[in-house]
């Protein structure tokens, strides 16, 4: 009697590992890593002619969309990544709306006083005053001066992600890696920019899907796949030396 009543327990605890497994896999492969649909990528994105994780955007021009293994490809990760930077981008740029993380002083020029007696200055020297530094955009700072000299005002140090709409001018030269956004060759590791796509490419793959390298450039150029072929061709002699 009891065999037969941890059969069925021992069923269930086989299937609900293999369910636990499914799931867990599911939304964790790399871009390259090989996949079966959107659902496997951690990018939202299986390339619909490559059967490989890629990054939405990028997807579009190389793999002819995303949705491998579906009828018809889609740009639907694609539209909410998009959807995300324009929701971002305004609130980074505006000069009226700043990160709540931005460390901003400002200075109410209106609050100085130039009448009290005790604080009389015969100094022409500038006389330090003190801000009060507020979290957000706006604030106020308790200025007490009886120079006559103009208030210096301090520049707002700004931080956070206002200043990130350079792009890829986090990135050091040359070691944006492939798929990542580029100006010129200069900035991929592999040497080469996609003429068409603005994204690092590996050299000889450009050649055939983004029309060469170079972006940015008057002309595509293959210069980075031109030097690999050449490596290629001297250890070919050497070994058969």
């Amino acid at each position: 009697m009891a065999k037969s009543a941890s059969k069925p327990f021992v069923l269930t605890v086989f299937l609900l590992s293999n369910f636990i497994h499914l799931v867990l896999s599911q939304g964790t492969q790399f871009i390259t890593g090989p996949c079966t649909s959107d659902a496997d990528c951690a990018s939202g994105c299986c390339g619909f002619n490559s059967g490989k994780c890629a990054g939405p955007i990028v997807a579009q021009e190389r793999d002819g969309g995303c949705g491998f293994g579906e009828s018809a490809p889609n740009d639907n990760a694609a539209n909410i990544l998009v959807g995300q930077e324009a929701g971002v981008l305004p609130t980074a740029t505006s000069g009226t709306s700043l990160p709540a993380t931005a460390a901003v002083s400002t200075v109410d020029v209106s609050a100085v006083s130039t009448s009290t007696p005790a604080l009389a200055s015969t100094s022409d020297e500038p006389i330090p005053i003190t801000a009060t530094a507020t979290s957000g955009t706006t604030g106020a700072a308790a200025v007490s001066t009886t120079s006559d000299e103009p208030t210096p005002i301090p520049t707002p140090a700004i931080s956070g992600t206002a200043g990130a709409g350079a792009g890829a001018g986090a990135v050091a030269v040359g070691t944006q890696f492939i798929t990542g956004p580029c100006t010129s060759d200069a900035d991929c590791a592999s040497g080469c920019c996609g003429f068409n796509s603005g994204t690092c490419a590996g050299p000889v793959v450009a050649q055939e899907r983004d029309g060469g390298c170079g972006f940015g450039d008057a002309q595509p150029n293959d210069n980075a796949a031109q030097a690999i072929q050449g490596k290629r061709r001297r250890r070919t002699v050497k070994f058969n030396a």
